[in-house]
């Protein structure tokens, strides 16, 4: 163990028996279960909006809730003056986005944690400071970008294999952007952000397979808190749909009030993604979550919408605007190539979504 991090954990009234580092963070075993111990990324407001979530999340099976130390602060310093954060964390295997179990209990893990996540007793205040980004702006700022990286890319003489790419598929790409922004513009957005804030409706932020973990029970025993799933927060309707493994749900630091299907929207979007946009297992995740979670025909069509706009073509932009344009990566050539494959099987998903719209 690194004698700063036997530092912060002196600060607990925990047992040590072993520590091990994994990405970003150090693991350890303690008589209190597993525990992970991480550098303090963001301010204490935020970080007290989390642990206001976590602990009205205490009932459901498993968060990783914040930890005081020994003076009851969730933050922890060492003399150094470098900040940490300790969690409880859990022994398994990430949700893996090729096995359509894991899939489809991680739609049901979903749809039964939007379900708690409504009418949250925040304050106006909290509220006010956690709400997510608009979507309007954010899809305006994003296309706005878009023009900007084609017309510089065109201005170049000598173009290198990532440019020529991208001129090749941008067109296509940047009429799904401008599509999305006018369905969006035409749909009932706003009123959707409205109702989410006045009834407290909370997004994870993040809801991929990195944040879902396959709970290793026969691992666990000793270490892993067992927490009843609380009846009284869910319908017997909903709780009869727990999913036949425990799953813990982790890293909310980009929770945020608001419309709860873009999570769904990020989860059906990174399962696709590794699935080549097959159709059968975006429809089996729709109706896994609706069948627990009803969507309105608003919330469907803002499903469609997301779907719609090419983020992961962004996101490429994005990287390679902000990147050493002389030399592009090969990672994100083929990253860019890769998307730009999976158009056709993307456009037949959308297809279908489209039908149940209409």
């Amino acid at each position: 163990m690194e004698d700063r991090n036997l530092e912060i954990f002196k600060q607990y009234n925990i047992k040590i028996y072993n520590t091990y580092r994994i990405r970003g963070a150090f693991i350890a075993e303690t008589d209190k279960g597993l525990k992970l111990l991480k550098s303090l990324e963001s301010s204490k407001s935020r970080v007290e909006f989390e642990n206001t979530l976590l602990e009205y999340l205490n009932d459901y099976p498993y968060v990783d809730l914040y930890m005081r130390n020994n003076a009851g602060e969730l933050i922890t310093e060492d003399s150094a003056g470098n900040k940490y954060l300790l969690k409880n964390w859990f022994p398994g295997e990430e949700c893996n986005l090729r096995n359509e179990t894991d899939i489809a209990n991680g739609a049901i893990n979903l749809a039964l944690l939007h379900s708690v996540l409504r009418e949250v007793p925040l304050s106006e205040e909290l509220v006010v400071k956690n709400t997510g980004a608009d979507l309007i702006e954010l899809f305006d700022k994003r296309n706005r970008e878009l023009k900007r990286v084609r017309s510089y890319i065109r201005e170049k003489k000598k173009k290198n294999e990532f440019e020529l790419c991208y001129i090749n598929c941008y067109d296509e790409f940047y009429e799904q952007a401008k599509e999305a922004t006018r369905l969006l513009l035409e749909s009932n957005y706003r009123e959707l952000v409205k109702e989410a804030r006045e009834h407290c409706y909370v997004c994870h932020g993040n809801y991929t397979y990195h944040n879902i973990i396959m709970v290793n029970a026969a691992q666990g025993s000793g270490l892993l808190p067992k927490v009843p799933m609380g009846e009284e927060r869910l319908s017997a309707a909903v709780f009869k749909n727990k999913p036949g493994v425990e799953m813990a749900t982790t890293n909310f630091d980009k929770a945020c009030i608001g419309v709860q299907c873009t999570d769904l929207y990020f989860y059906i979007r990174k399962c696709l993604e590794k699935n080549d946009w097959d159709i059968d297992i975006g429809s089996m995740i729709l109706n896994t979550y609706t069948d627990i979670l009803p969507l309105d025909r608003d919330e469907k069509k803002l499903l469609y919408i997301l779907l719609l706009y090419p983020e992961k073509f962004w996101k490429i932009t994005n990287f390679y605007y902000n990147g050493k344009k002389s030399w592009v990566p090969q990672r994100n050539i083929q990253k860019l190539i890769g998307t730009w494959e999976q158009s056709k099987g993307r456009k037949k998903f959308l297809e279908c979504l489209s039908n149940t719209l209409n």
